[in-house]
């Protein structure tokens, strides 16, 4: 391919990722790829994607079967459906020789996820999952200690995945991965990237013994007088964390980051605007600025729909899922869960993942023969120690703050810059640290089995999930 012609891609789905994540890349670098179609089911996210990426017309469509009736018109598809919506058109792009950018969990079945491995290896395409964390200096960091046997021989290895409440209450309890058969577990919607990093880490494990329950966001924990909506008149909306109005109409996922950092002015001023919207209303008529955070239009306002109006917003939450009392909201995922898996050598890892966090982020510790890793990796910044057993000095070998601009800490432009390259003929597959099909299909197979072990409550045998 020429260094002067961008790779060319058409996405399924315009949505947080294909649109926000993938979409905000390809307009920053138009050098390295070029968006030319669009298929989106949303008539207003369609047209918006179109008019960012000056797609004609005659190139955007309803539905992925329209957009695979024009052939292979582009380099490469991004598949950014819902994920019970990967497998078809993953399939057919696969068929029509596409390269695929595919984002995460493969597929909801693993039947499915085998299928679409097959059959990339049969016509020799490159399929990336978007396991975007493994291309994040903060866990590249971590693999890079390991690997120098800086801390000796890794005996357990620790990873909590801490969704805060405020996520959790939107994707998880009411948003679009609140129940399995439209989505997929847990651990697979929410964990791929965690399971990918314990697998790039420690290989392939053994063994997993799993347990979860959906304890908290259900009916029974409902205050008696809480009506079915947030909009019906909640007595307790000053005091509800996830009080629907108030998420969604202002900045409050945003502002909740800023009341986190470590820079006291803006932890100030988040804390001004968090308590005190009456006092903020008054403001924003001299700073103008201010408006765009009390009518909020960016993540996740994005997901009541094409109208972001103050009106559009209100309309949407009496009538739609966002607006449901979260303790109402029909989903039947757990909201926390252990998995404890067994690898080589007596080597152990624990996964924690929960929705009930203050903060949304990642923590670990790994624990060597001579030393131990801890980090953390949150919204509001990045620390990695590491501690010698013999001279108990602990040294900061990573400190950073999270870039906004791309999602998962910076990782999602990272993983694009990858990509390109190897598309490009910049790099190879090895060198861009790419993945296969193949070695993502690992954390999913670590992930099935967890679930069935803990629904069977039993052990399992990951062998039991790869093909023989």
């Amino acid at each position: 391919m020429s260094e002067n012609k961008p790779v060319t891609a058409v996405v399924i789905g315009a949505g947080s990722r294909g649109k926000d994540a993938y979409g905000v890349y390809g307009l920053k670098y138009p050098e390295r790829i070029n968006f030319i179609a669009v298929a989106e089911p949303d008539q207003g996210r369609r047209r918006m994607f179109q008019e960012k990426h000056e797609v004609p017309d005659e190139l955007a469509f309803e539905s992925w079967e329209q957009l695979f009736k024009k052939g292979k018109i582009a380099d490469v598809a991004f598949i950014t459906t819902q994920d019970h919506m990967h497998y078809e058109p993953a399939i057919k792009a696969l068929e029509l020789e596409y390269d695929l950018l595919l984002e995460k969990p493969i597929a909801p079945t693993l039947e499915q996820c085998q299928h679409i491995e097959n059959l990339a290896r049969e016509r020799g395409r490159l399929v990336q999952v978007g396991h975007v964390l493994r291309f994040s200096h903060f866990w590249k960091k971590v693999k890079e200690i390991i690997d120098s046997g800086r801390i000796g021989k890794v005996v357990h290895y620790e990873h909590s995945e801490n969704v805060s409440y405020w996520h959790f209450g939107h994707s998880f309890v009411r948003g679009l991965y609140k129940n399995k058969a439209d989505s997929n577990p847990l651990i697979l919607s929410k964990c791929c990237h965690d399971l990918d990093l314990m697998q790039w880490y420690l290989g392939n494990p053994i063994e997993v013994s799993a347990t979860g329950d959906l304890s908290f966001y259900k009916p029974e924990n409902a205050p008696h007088d809480a009506p079915e909506r947030c909009t019906d008149g909640c007595p307790h909306e000053e005091e509800c964390p996830w009080y629907a109005p108030r998420f969604y109409m202002i900045a409050e996922a945003l502002i909740r980051i800023g009341t986190e950092t470590d820079k006291r002015l803006l932890r100030f001023g988040s804390k001004l605007l968090l308590n005190h919207r009456g006092f903020i209303k008054f403001l924003s008529l001299f700073i103008k600025p201010l408006k765009n955070v009390l009518n909020w239009q960016m993540f996740p306002a994005t997901f009541l729909g094409s109208d972001l109006s103050v009106e559009g917003k209100m309309k949407a939450l009496r009538e739609g899922r966002y607006g449901l009392c979260i303790y109402n909201c029909g989903n039947d995922v757990v909201d926390h869960m252990i998995s404890n898996f067994r690898f080589a050598d007596g080597v152990t890892g624990t996964l924690i993942v929960h929705g009930l966090s203050e903060h949304e982020g990642r923590e670990l510790r790994v624990f060597g023969s001579k030393g131990t890793i801890r980090g953390h990796f949150r919204e509001y910044g990045t620390e990695l120690t590491v501690t010698d057993l013999r001279y108990r000095n602990t040294e900061v070998v990573h400190k950073g703050r999270i870039e906004l601009e791309s999602g998962h800490g910076g990782s999602d432009f990272l993983l694009m810059d990858a990509f390109t390259s190897v598309l490009l003929g910049e790099k190879t597959v090895e060198e861009a640290g790419l993945t296969t099909i193949s070695s993502a299909m690992e954390s999913h197979y670590m992930g099935f089995a967890a679930e069935d072990s803990m629904l069977k409550k039993e052990t399992k045998k990951i062998d039991e999930f790869r093909p023989q």
